[in-house]
């Protein structure tokens, strides 16, 4: 229930604080006098659009903040995403600035638009002139049958809908089973070809950066052989007269003389040593020479083994033989996916059709209940309707089924409508009129009313195209509907206006050259004014009083009698 709506510098509004009671609220005020703004106000709350024009002008920032008492479905979703809780109310604040950004807040906590609406949908619902159009949907019809249902047809809706989306999980996996089997010998044989390619290439790891090396050496032979003769004539010499000789020979003639000192000792084992060092890099020399010999077939073999692993490198994107080996891996699983296609596209086959059995179960479970609750509404709704001044009229829910699956069953419906004696049934669209139509919407609302769990119901224009009689009628049911919820309601008929259990009247002024909104709650006094003014317009005249308290009279004794 909404119980308080504080509005602050909000387009004609300077600061305003308007308190809802329980039961019946209803606001009234001459055509242009802002009846429109609260409604507005309340729309921004829900997380409506916002934008700079809200901002009254010549002031920064617009406030919003409207406190509902709450209930455990919004407490349970505030609890789940950070907001603190309070047991009993929730406060909901949206500020709009001037530079066209707005900021919302849950419990004085940032909150998103997101936020906002889906905690206002359990709070409050707001029924505009407009929203009778959606009385003209099909799917919205199928709500309404829905809602009307409750939990016997909940159960089954929700399977049904588990069930669909199941469904239509397995059609998404078969057609991309269908398209991969299409395919499936072409991309097999292709894939048979890649896998013997790699694996006939018999690729080691390293083999690639050996056999560089390798082809290095080959390919500058004739340059590596003429370094290793000259090292070796350096070393050796032609006719033995090399390096190595005169080390020898330095490291003989050291050695007669090493006992002489500490220092010729010293000079003796250097020499000693480097003549033994460059002894055995001679031998190596020349053992390594000895080895190095033309050989043309080994560098022509080792040239194609490099060009057969870089060209498998360069076809799969590939730098290195890992990497060749790692695709080599991934080619082999996806062979074996396609190998297993065709036992997977039947698997899901046969799957689907199992689902699709659990689902026409199902459907045909919900088509049940939603033709008893169809006829239990019809009933009910007609009831409705002759007190609401359509006496002559006959309503059908018109159920037919659809050949194909649906996340809401197999049900096409369609409401019905004579409103005149002798006249056929025929879809509500063809048939009704703006006044008419927001009858059968309150029709529908105070017999939904009185099973849902809305706490609070907006009416804006219910009275639209309606008067005399029908307008005393509508006011009667808004009153009957608030003993469920929690009803406001704008209106211009005082036929309407005598209902309510508290009345707010909504004036233009002007202050300092400036126009101003503002919002009165009536005393008793007060309200009787308000209704003479709505029954005489400008004429405000003792028979307009008379007649205004009459009415309220009437009302209060019509009240007593369901209250």
């Amino acid at each position: 229930m909404l119980f308080e709506l504080y509005v602050k510098d909000f387009i004609l509004i300077d600061e305003a604080v308007i308190d809802f009671k329980e039961g019946f609220n209803t606001i009234t005020g001459e055509t242009g006098a802002g009846k429109s703004m609260v409604l507005g106000a309340i729309a921004l709350v829900l997380g409506g659009q916002a934008n700079k024009d809200h901002v009254k002008i010549g002031k920064e920032t617009a406030i919003i903040r409207a406190g509902f008492f709450t209930n455990k479905q919004v407490n349970l979703y505030l609890e789940n995403n950070g907001f603190s809780v309070d047991p009993d109310i929730i406060t909901i604040t949206r500020e709009i600035q001037a530079k066209g950004k707005s900021i919302s807040r849950i419990n004085g906590q940032i909150a998103t638009l997101t936020h906002l609406k889906y905690v206002t949908q359990f709070l409050i619902d707001i029924h505009g002139q407009h929203d009778n159009q959606v009385l003209l949907n099909p799917d919205e019809q199928l709500n309404f049958l829905d809602t009307y249902g409750t939990q016997e047809i909940s159960d089954f809706l929700n399977e049904v809908h588990k069930l669909y989306l199941e469904l239509n999980q397995i059609q998404k996996d078969i057609r991309n089973l269908e398209l991969k089997n299409k395919d499936r010998q072409r991309q097999m044989d292709f894939l048979i070809f890649q896998v013997n390619e790699l694996e006939t290439a018999g690729l080691v790891d390293g083999e690639d950066m050996t056999l560089e090396r390798e082809f290095k050496v080959l390919g500058e032979l004739d340059s590596i052989q003429e370094l290793f003769e000259r090292a070796r004539n350096w070393l050796s010499g032609e006719y033995g007269d090399g390096v190595v000789t005169s080390l020898a020979s330095f490291s003989g003639a050291f050695q007669k003389v090493a006992d002489y000192n500490e220092p010729l000792k010293n000079f003796s084992e250097r020499f000693s040593e480097l003549f033994f060092m460059m002894d055995d890099l001679a031998k190596e020399v020349v053992h390594y020479q000895d080895q190095l010999e033309q050989n043309p077939e080994r560098l022509d073999q080792v040239e194609r083994r490099l060009d057969e692993i870089n060209q498998l490198k360069s076809k799969y994107n590939c730098q290195t033989i890992a990497e060749l080996k790692s695709q080599l891996k991934r080619l082999r699983t996806e062979l074996e996916s396609y190998e297993q296609v065709a036992s997977d596209l039947q698997t899901q086959k046969k799957r689907y059709e199992l689902i699709l059995k659990k689902y026409d179960v199902a459907s045909h479970e919900l088509s049940k209940r939603r033709e008893k609750a169809a006829h239990s509404l019809e009933k009910a709704l007609m009831a409705e309707l002759v007190e609401l001044n359509m006496k002559e009229a006959k309503f059908k829910v018109q159920l037919t089924e659809k050949t194909m699956p649906g996340p809401t069953g197999v049900d096409l419906i369609e409401f019905q409508i004579s409103t005149n004696a002798g006249h056929p049934l025929r879809p509500l669209k063809k048939v009704v009129s703006g006044g008419e139509l927001s009858r059968i919407m309150l029709g529908i609302k105070i017999v939904l009313g009185q099973m849902d769990a809305m706490p609070t119901l907006f009416f804006d224009e219910i009275d639209s195209g309606i008067s005399g009689l029908t307008a005393n009628v509508v006011g009667e049911k808004l009153a009957k509907l608030s003993q469920y919820a929690q009803i406001i309601c704008i209106t211009h008929l005082p036929q309407i206006a005598v209902f309510a259990d508290h009345h707010l009247l909504i004036k233009k002024s002007q202050f300092d050259g400036e126009t101003l909104t503002e919002i009165e709650t009536l005393s008793e006094h007060t309200i009787q004014e308000e209704i003479a003014r709505l029954v005489g317009g400008f004429e405000h005249t003792e028979t307009t009083n008379q007649h205004a308290r009459e009415m309220l009279l009437k009302a209060a004794k019509k009240k007593e009698a369901y209250t």
